[in-house]
């Protein structure tokens, strides 16, 4: 049975349930209240997962993934989520981000601006959950021994239910979008602004899912 097999997803956890032991700890690692952690955590787990996902997508990345889950594989050494979130690394955190995000800086910045918080702070949240997402897939990938192709696939159902059911939140619909589009641009796309907008939301959802 894998450490996380009780905790449904990520989202469930660090966003939906204030009552987690879990969301707590991580809130007061990073000085923040739960609520903006909360905050944070609902845009910024959709966008690692959907970074991670775009980064395996073909082999080179794909065996990039699997070399950071194996760094992450000691998840069977916690004997529980809320264990793991009181020893995170946060200076692994930032190496994550600076591997998944080309432009770490940028992806912080809109998702300060749009929650209302300051980008150290979102910074402060985003390194605590990096870490933590790789121990879920490498829980994953151990619990149902994964072999390449089901690593794949378990990051993308990953990255798809955490973007549905931001998608399916109207008031954090446009922020999507906004990530998104600037996830494109630093995969080689030209896209302003506008990508932001609800109307354009579904064809940006298409080039990810």
């Amino acid at each position: 049975m894998g450490l996380f097999d009780n905790v449904g997803t990520l989202l469930d956890l660090f966003v939906d349930n204030d009552q987690a032991a879990e969301k707590e700890t991580l809130a007061k690692r990073a000085d923040v209240s739960k609520s903006d952690f909360g905050k944070v955590a609902a845009v910024g787990l959709p966008a690692i997962l959907q970074a991670l996902q775009r980064n395996s997508a073909d082999e080179k990345g794909l065996a990039s993934l699997e070399a950071a889950l194996t760094k992450h594989q000691d998840v069977n050494t916690y004997s529980s989520v809320n264990q793991v979130a009181e020893q995170v690394d946060p200076e692994d955190g930032d190496k994550i981000l600076g591997h998944v995000f080309n432009d770490k800086g940028s992806i912080i910045d809109r998702i300060a601006r749009s929650v209302g918080m300051s980008p150290a702070a979102v910074k402060r949240v985003l390194v605590l959950l990096a870490p933590v997402v790789l121990k879920y897939l490498a829980d994953r990938k151990n619990d149902k021994k994964l072999d390449t192709a089901g690593l794949q696939k378990e990051t993308q159902a990953a990255a798809k239910n955490a973007t549905k059911s931001l998608e399916n939140d109207g008031r954090k619909k446009g922020l999507l979008g906004d990530l998104l589009g600037g996830l494109m641009g630093n995969n080689g796309g030209n896209h302003s602004a506008k990508d932001s907008d609800d109307g354009i939301l579904d064809d940006i959802l298409k080039k990810f899912l």
